[in-house]
């Protein structure tokens, strides 16, 4: 027999039996109640779409899925990638992949309806990594390890609580989801054309079942190894600001002139090894037992090399927002071109002075996942299952830096240098460029000196213990049908650990406090020449600005970056920070207690059949945050900060069946996210109680908030959804979003060793609404003659509008009081023309979404919003099956080129210009 798409359907051979489905995969599992699924067999890409549109059909609940194609297809380059696909969903992109910043791992590069707070599931169960934050590490799963992935947009009661968003849960294998042995192998290679590396992957599956003396048994095993490369090169300009008057001929009022330029040059790699193994035994009709294990292992490195200005001044203004000292420089006499907005697109500044700093970074994270379920029918009318689960996770990182600064003393400004130049800049093109006056200053060793390194270290560990049990008790006749319920308990703990330590270099020596006098002589790069290398990257930015070459830091040699930091300090007579601090410090206990109970009803109003679901879930959290009190006069002690709060979620779905193939839904329910474990932290450090505020009165203190409470929204949804084909259909929606208790900066009051003080933390402030529509539509046009009847079409479209408070607005300035939610397009849409017919199948993918809020105070802005400029992707794929066992493809991804643009205000104010690798694959998949 041909590939076997195992997986697709959550505990399908479970629901085959009439049994409950893992806590919170019971909606994926809804959809399967309709019939009994022994089997289900790929046909490539008609059966994805097929599959997929039998999940949103008959779910109790409003679900999109994305579906392998075939064992280890999953039809795009990683996990976070394949998401972007659904309606309401949007993507980060970060070193040429869907993924997050390094440097905020805790915000997920995933968001749904705008909103980042999503839970993340594996099969069903919650799972987060120990980054500090709430999510799941999505890019580091590799995508060969899934069946499929389900988005659920109204969340009813017995999904385990979690998101405000949605949530997402990642489908892996199990073997009784086949009829019988399947064997599969992948061999994949690719190429990536900006950094010029090759990677690729490695991948198999082993999936049997046997009929034995104890009753029907099977074994799965899923691996997969891969590695990529990317180089990622970023221009910025700006920020801009007032000019003095007349300083620029034929210059508008208020023109505005950038301070200065800067590029990034990053390069790096990924590594990925996933292990998904599963045991099912079946002893009777009555009880199915289920093990697996999944382990994900994610390797991230890093090297960010910068070269920016460092001229040290801004303009000033008093009270009344009038300039009264002028730090932008253009060159006198220099010629300016200006866009209707009065900011400059050509010209040439003076006194430009630069540094150019390295950041190295290395990761490396694992979760393992071990579970154990039972799905019993203890009677014709009642079944019950029990999960147990255990999550341990670590997340590790090494960072380091190293600064190359045209300054010669300490203390020195762009004023004062003596190795200024003069930057020429032209960003009217379709590259924007800068180039110096005087290319040697950049590119000689002499003019360079060593004035700053630092170290990092970041040990975290999380682990989860996880119970639940659930039951089903089916009614005979009457307006409730069923009953569902049930009781979960989780006990989590997480320790944070992580250290920033950095060192002036003069000639004093190395200071840690970096308190040598101004004017005190930098040590000069001359000394140790070894550390700098020529750049920028071969081609960077494809050739077009600063051809006449710089240098960026280098690193003594070392195995892996925390060797090279050592290597560093020990050269520059410094010594990197080993350990850890009580200030470093952080553990938390996290127990949350739950039960919930859905009564589902089936009847008939005025002709039309319906069904649906009404439902409520109370959560009871006690949290225990523990860290470290810091006193003025220099004693600490240990603390214990408690927090236990109790919420009820309340829920309604309801489904009309207007024919055979026309339903609507409505959903209400009401969701909430907790805060990242980041926030919860607590290490309070008390300032001098001597010296007070004069408005309040106090002092001052400042500390993470292990009292916060959860984000918690009210959720609406209207659906429309017409079916008239098994892959075709053609659906649309409506919701409404009501959010309480975003996270914002604040201050609260708290009385310490008898003294009331004023503590800058993080509080529940914000409000906000996020209101939008969806539309989807899908269809094979089998009705075309010949070869055209393998053509097909998916195509969505999703509006978003948002409004919350802005934490950065204060009275009478110009900042908005509202702003969108960050990361949120207000328009966005997937095209995909399909292809397949006989061996062939193609597909074609456009991803476009509009301008958004990409940090709600901008780079250098004076709290400006940063936005970025719409962004649209383009990726393909084709393969072609040789014969019944071996398939090759080929696939290609960023085939347009795209550059990412962000922007402070206005388009006309441009901040950084980025372009990421193209990817181009080709893979050998054999299956027996």
């Amino acid at each position: 027999m041909r590939a076997v798409q195992v997986g697709l359907m959550v505990g399908a051979s479970v629901l085959a039996l009439g049994l409950a489905a893992p806590a919170g995969a019971q909606t994926a599992g809804g959809a399967q109640n309709d019939t009994a699924v022994s089997e289900v067999v790929v046909t490539g890409v008609r059966e994805s779409l097929r599959s997929a549109q039998a999940i949103k059909r008959s779910a109790d609940q409003i679900v999109d899925s994305v579906q392998a194609q075939d064992i280890g297809k999953l039809p795009d380059a990683n996990t976070t990638e394949a998401l972007q696909r659904i309606t309401g969903v949007q993507i980060q992109r970060r070193y040429g992949e869907g993924a997050t910043d390094f440097d905020h791992r805790t915000q997920p590069a995933v968001t749904v309806r705008g909103l980042t707070q999503v839970q993340n599931f594996l099969d069903g169960r919650a799972v987060y990594s120990a980054s500090g934050g709430r999510a799941f590490d999505l890019e580091g799963v590799p995508p060969e390890l899934l069946s499929g992935i389900d988005v659920y947009k109204n969340a009813p009661a017995n999904i385990i609580e979690g998101g405000v968003g949605g949530a997402v849960n990642l489908r892996t294998r199990k073997p009784f989801d086949s009829a019988g042995r399947v064997l599969s192998a992948t061999v994949r290679g690719n190429y990536y054309d900006r950094v010029g590396k090759d990677g690729g992957s490695i991948s198999g599956l082993y999936s049997n079942r046997w009929d034995t003396s104890a009753g029907e048994m099977g074994f799965l095993i899923n691996a997969v190894l891969s590695k990529s490369h990317y180089r990622q090169d970023g221009l910025l300009a700006g920020p801009f600001d007032t000019v003095p008057a007349g300083s620029i001929a034929n210059a508008p009022a208020n023109a505005q002139v950038p301070y200065g330029f800067e590029i990034y040059d990053d390069t790096g790699d990924r590594k990925r090894l996933g292990i998904a193994t599963a045991f099912q035994w079946k002893p009777s009709d009555d009880l199915l037992l289920t093990a697996q294990y999944q382990r994900t292992k994610y390797w991230f490195n890093r090297t960010g090399a910068y070269y920016y200005d460092y001229n040290n001044r801004s303009n000033v203004r008093n009270a009344a927002g009038a300039v009264t000292s002028y730090g932008t420089d253009p060159l006198p006499g220099a010629a300016f071109t200006f866009n209707d907005e009065g900011y400059a697109t050509k010209g040439a500044l003076r006194n430009q002075t630069f540094e150019t700093g390295r950041y190295d970074q290395q990761l490396w994270s694992q979760s393992q996942n071990f579970t154990l379920n039972a799905a019993w029918r203890v009677s014709d009318r009642l079944k019950a299952n029990f999960d147990a689960q255990y999550l341990k996770s670590y997340y590790n990182a090494d960072r380091n830096g190293h600064v190359l600064s045209l300054y010669t003393q300490s203390g020195q400004t762009g004023l004062t240098t003596p190795h200024k130049t003069i930057v020429d800049f032209d960003l009217t093109g379709k590259y924007p460029r800068f180039e110096v006056r005087d290319p040697t200053l950049l590119s000689d060793p002499a003019n360079y000196t060593t004035p700053y390194v630092a170290d990092s270290l970041q040990r975290n560990d999380a682990e989860t213990y996880a119970l639940t049990g659930d039951f089903e008790y089916d009614f005979e006749g009457g307006f409730f049908d069923k009953l569902r319920g049930g009781a979960r308990y989780s006990d989590n703990n997480i320790d944070l650990r992580g250290t920033w330590h950095g060192v002036c270099i003069t000639s004093l020596g190395a200071d840690p406090n970096c308190s040598a006098p101004a004017g005190t002589p930098l040590v000069p790069l001359s000394a140790h020449p070894q550390l700098a290398m020529k750049g920028p990257s071969k081609d960077w930015f494809d050739g077009n600005t600063v051809k006449g070459g710089l240098l960026y830091p280098a690193f003594p040699a070392g195995d892996g970056v925390w060797a090279q930091t050592k290597a560093l300090y020990a050269l520059l007579g410094a010594t990197t920070k080993d350990s850890f601090a009580p200030g470093d410090l952080n553990s938390q206990t996290e127990k949350t207690y739950t039960g919930w109970a859905v009564a589902d009803y089936d009847t008939e109003i005025g002709g039309v059949a319906v069904d649906g679901g009404i439902g409520v879930r109370v959560i009871k959290t006690q949290a225990t945050s523990k860290g470290t009190q810091f006193n003025a006069d220099g004693t600490s002690k240990a603390i214990d900060v408690d927090n236990s709060y109790t919420r009820v979620l309340p829920s309604f779905n309801l489904r009309a069946k207007l024919t055979d193939s026309l339903q609507a839904r409505l959903a209400y329910s009401k969701g909430l996210a907790r805060p990242n474990f980041d926030q919860l932290s607590t290490n309070l450090t008390l300032n001098n109680p001597n010296q007070v505020n004069p408005v309040t009165g106090h002092p001052s203190a400042s500390s993470g908030n292990p009292t916060l409470h959860p984000i918690e929204s009210d959720n609406y949804d209207l659906t429309a959804e017409w079916y008239f084909s098994s892959t075709g259909s053609l659906t649309a929606g409506a919701f409404y979003k009501k959010v309480d208790g975003f996270l914002a900066g604040g201050t609260v009051t708290g009385s310490y060793n008898g003294v009331v003080y004023d503590v800058g933390t993080v509080v529940n402030s914000g409000k906000g609404t996020v209101k939008g529509i969806e539309l989807g539509y899908q269809q094979f046009f089998d009705f075309l003659p010949g070869l055209l009847s393998g053509l097909g079409l998916q195509a969505n479209y999703t509006y978003v509008d948002s409004s919350v408070s802005n934490p950065f607005a204060t009275a009478g300035s110009s900042i908005p009081t509202q702003v969108p939610l960050e990361k949120l397009s207000k328009n966005s849409y997937n095209l995909v023309g399909l292809y397949e017919k006989g061996p062939v199948s193609a597909r074609v993918a456009y991803n476009w979404r509009s301008a958004y809020l990409d940090q709600t105070t901008g780079s250098g802005a004076n709290g400006i919003p940063q936005y970025a400029k719409p962004y649209a992707s383009l990726d393909a794929s084709i393969s072609y099956d040789v014969n019944d066992h071996v398939a090759v493809s080929f696939d290609a991804v960023n085939i347009n080129n795209r550059m990412n643009v962000l922007y402070i205000g206005t388009p006309a104010a441009p901040l950084q210009y980025q372009l990421n690798d193209r990817r181009y694959g080709f893979a050998v998949r054999v299956t027996y």
